[in-house]
């Protein structure tokens, strides 16, 4: 078995699963982990290490984090030697384990990353699509013997986001509250679960959807207030929102039931019966107009035509 990892993604809590899962494998604990830096540490340091003896145990597990110079970030390469590692990576010590981790995708361009996709096992951890994320919590919860329906789902996940550190942590509290009858309601979830700091912008795309403009403007100051969050996420964000709408409205006409359109777009049953549930007050081609309007605003604010805050402000006031 290859002792060399390369373990990467956008979804810490899998990066972390993972490196238990090979101290397990290797019937090691966390103590036994020699940690490097590699924003702080050169290749050398660690190729050192690699190559030393650990005179208590047969094997140690070098786990080298933030393995910068394998991502685009990293402009000089001259800071790393790279070639040095590659060099290893061909003849390792077989009693040392590797874990390269990257929170972010790695520039499969660069010549360190095609040799070390030859060279070690790659475990990519990026986050769940939003059908996976629906069946995860619905998986995890039947295997405790807990009952939740989609809604529940649908305003767990909202409150939780996409992260699976948060999913396991929130859902081990319904768990808990709810051990004497199984059966998670959307009250349990209001009274237990803690909103991150997303959720309230999951509640203005509702809001903008609905053209609820008195309902928008609170929310909106909200976010802006207390979340600083970027005008241009929520660009993003209702533009996927209303292109999934007008998607689901044109395959539906088409003759495709829910189910069919769920597989063809990649998205949980639940979320394309809401969609079409939100797209019967909408004409298409004002869907279309929205889609329009909010791209020429995302061109105008990322070339400075437009000040950001209050594009997005017109654009509500508009619709």
């Amino acid at each position: 078995m290859n002792n060399n990892f390369l373990i990467y993604g956008d979804d810490k809590y899998l990066i972390k699963t993972n490196i238990d899962k090979i101290l397990k494998n290797n019937k090691l604990d966390k103590d036994s982990i020699i940690k490097y830096n590699m924003e702080e540490s050169s290749i050398e340091n660690l190729i050192n290490e690699l190559n030393t003896y650990d005179m208590f145990q047969d094997k140690k597990i070098v786990l080298c984090d933030n393995a910068i110079f394998l991502s685009s970030e990293a402009k000089k390469d001259s800071n790393y030697n790279t070639d040095l590692l590659i060099e290893y990576l061909k003849n390792p010590n077989p009693n040392s384990i590797l874990i390269l981790t990257l929170n972010q995708n790695i520039d499969e361009r660069k010549k360190i990353c095609k040799e070390i996709k030859k060279l070690c096992t790659i475990i990519m951890c990026n986050k769940l699509n939003d059908y996976q994320l629906q069946d995860y919590v619905k998986n995890s919860c039947s295997k405790r013997g807990y009952k939740i329906d989609n809604k529940c789902i649908d305003k767990f996940i909202k409150y939780v986001g996409n992260n699976l550190m948060n999913i396991n942590n929130e859902l081990t509290k319904l768990f808990l509250y709810k051990m004497e009858d199984k059966n998670i309601l959307l009250e349990d979830i209001e009274n237990v679960v803690s909103k991150n700091e997303h959720s309230n912008i999951f509640d203005l795309i509702d809001s903008v959807v609905n053209n609820d403009k008195n309902k928008i403007f609170e929310i909106y100051e909200d976010i802006m207030e207390y979340e600083n969050e970027e005008p241009t996420k929520i660009i993003v964000m209702l533009a996927n929102q209303f292109r999934l709408i007008l998607q689901a409205k044109i395959l539906l006409k088409d003759g495709l039931n829910e189910n069919e359109i769920s597989k063809k777009l990649g998205v949980h049953p639940y979320r394309v019966k809401l969609a079409i549930q939100k797209g019967k007050n909408i004409p298409n081609e004002i869907l279309e107009k929205y889609l329009i309007d909010l791209a020429n605003l995302d061109i105008d604010i990322k070339s400075g035509k437009t000040n950001k805050n209050i594009g997005l402000e017109l654009f509500f006031l508009n619709m």
